[in-house]
């Protein structure tokens, strides 16, 4: 009945957890002086405890979530402590609760059969209080340490996992990246916060004639070399304005990029500063993409829309844009031009005879027998069919005549040849003064036109000039 009464009263001392003891004991011992001096010892020194008096009832109180360590006695009604301590040690839910046992006996035999079933320490009957408090601390000390230690290894061991994880993500991305750089259309080149190269894609290689290699660690303007196409001018780097801009930029219209060969790539791009998560700049990228092609098709559209397909020379559109220029310019400047319009005599039987082919041939040679005999910033227009329009710049009309009669006697010396027929043919020119007194361009169009008209009447062949009074213009 002590032993009952005992047992009771250590239980209701252990029924919450929450309390803050040095502690949690189990004793299993068949004796109730045993149990009693145990739990007073330990229990005077703040542990709590449990106390059991059969296998069974250990194996049963073992499974509660706070005990910490066990005093296991040998000698029990039902299992003797082997038994008890071998299925405490297969079952993980008690497997690291250390077992200290108890027992009168004192033979080596008993002390290392109870080590090898799993127990850490050996106490003798009867008991000495110091030593049992001794071994009780030592052995808890050693399972908290071990179970840090377990608790430890294990965040390491979740946090190298997690570490592995992101690692394992980060060369994912790192090689979607890689791949992606490698295989876009556009060239890529980074550089460190000083504008040295970092990394070259493939399309940068082929532009610049630079390997990745051999680029590496070079100032970014020594592998990337750009300048103004119109002006030959260097075009400031892209790099070095986005790390002291701290923005993105462009480069300007008409830049071209020459390789290392030599090799001209007209460019469009853009640079921008890379910055870590702190916000600091660690470098900067610029993108950019060869232009050539869409750049020399813009230009050639831009050509077509105010050239003459047929001999190259400026169309009508074109040539009454310079002749609105020029008589801006005479207003502006007081500067004087002349305007001379040509027709050619006899080409309407060169078309006849020999075929549009031969007439175009024809226009050909006229075009470079006339730009031979024109200065070389005068402009000369092809106004349609055998028309051409001649615009003298910062010329008199006295110089004005002296070219129109020069051309004149170049093109009736002229003999053109078709399939063994010769032909001589003549022009007729019109030349008016573009001065102060010109007022617009249908003025000056209608006024050139109406003297071409009277150098045919008056024959062909010739040369008129238009004067507001002329008897014979009337």
């Amino acid at each position: 009945m002590e032993s009952s009464r005992i047992l009771d009263i250590t239980s209701d001392r252990v029924s919450d957890p929450a309390t803050n003891y040095r502690g949690n004991i189990l004793i299993v011992d068949d004796l109730p002086d045993n149990l009693r001096l145990l739990s007073r010892t330990l229990s005077a020194h703040g542990y709590k405890v449990r106390s059991v008096t059969t296998g069974a009832m250990a194996l049963r109180a073992a499974q509660s979530p706070w005990m910490e360590l066990i005093l296991l006695d040998i000698k029990l009604p039902d299992l003797d402590g082997y038994e008890v301590c071998k299925q405490l040690k297969s079952d993980e839910k008690t497997a690291d609760i250390p077992i200290i046992f108890l027992s009168a006996l004192n033979e080596t035999f008993n002390k290392v059969e109870g080590l090898a079933v799993g127990g850490v320490d050996y106490i003798a009957k009867p008991f000495q209080a110091e030593e049992v408090l001794a071994r009780v601390e030592t052995h808890l000390t050693i399972r908290r340490l071990q179970k840090s230690l377990q608790e430890q290894n294990l965040r390491l061991l979740r946090e190298m996992e997690e570490r592995q994880r992101l690692e394992a993500s980060l060369f994912a991305e790192k090689e979607l990246a890689q791949v992606t750089l490698q295989s876009i259309g556009d060239a890529v080149i980074t550089t460190n916060a000083q504008g040295n190269v970092r990394f070259f894609n493939p399309i940068a290689e082929q532009l610049t004639g630079w390997k990745a290699h051999e680029a590496h660690g070079l100032p970014l303007s020594t592998v990337f070399e750009i300048v103004n196409e119109v002006t030959r001018k260097p075009v400031e780097n892209p790099i070095d304005k986005a790390l002291l801009e701290k923005r993105i930029v462009g480069l300007p219209n008409h830049t071209i990029l020459i390789a290392r060969d030599g090799t001209e790539y007209a460019i469009k791009d853009s640079a921008a500063p890379i910055r870590d998560r702190q916000g600091q700049i660690i470098g900067a990228v610029i993108v950019f993409h060869d232009v050539t092609e869409s750049r020399n098709h813009a230009r050639q559209l831009s050509w077509e829309a105010t050239h003459d397909a047929l001999t190259g020379l400026i169309n009508r559109r074109g040539f009454e844009q310079r002749l609105i220029e020029a008589i801006a310019s005479v207003q502006d400047r007081n500067q004087q031009h002349a305007l001379c319009y040509l027709d050619l005599d006899k080409f309407k039987a060169v078309n006849d005879t020999a075929g549009h082919i031969a007439g175009d041939e024809l226009l050909r040679q006229i075009t470079t027998l006339l730009q031979n005999g024109v200065r070389a910033n005068d402009t000369l227009a092809r106004l349609g069919g055998d028309e051409f329009g001649l615009l003298l710049t910062k010329c008199p009309l006295s110089k004005a005549v002296q070219i129109a009669e020069k051309l004149k006697d170049l093109v009736h010396q002229f003999q053109f040849i078709w399939d063994s027929k010769t032909f001589i043919i003549g022009v007729s020119i019109g030349v008016v003064a573009i001065n102060q007194a010109s007022q617009d361009l249908m003025e000056v169009i209608g006024a050139v036109d109406a003297a071409c008209y009277v150098a045919k009447g008056k024959g062909r062949n010739c040369v008129h000039v238009y004067r507001g009074d002329d008897g014979e213009l009337i």
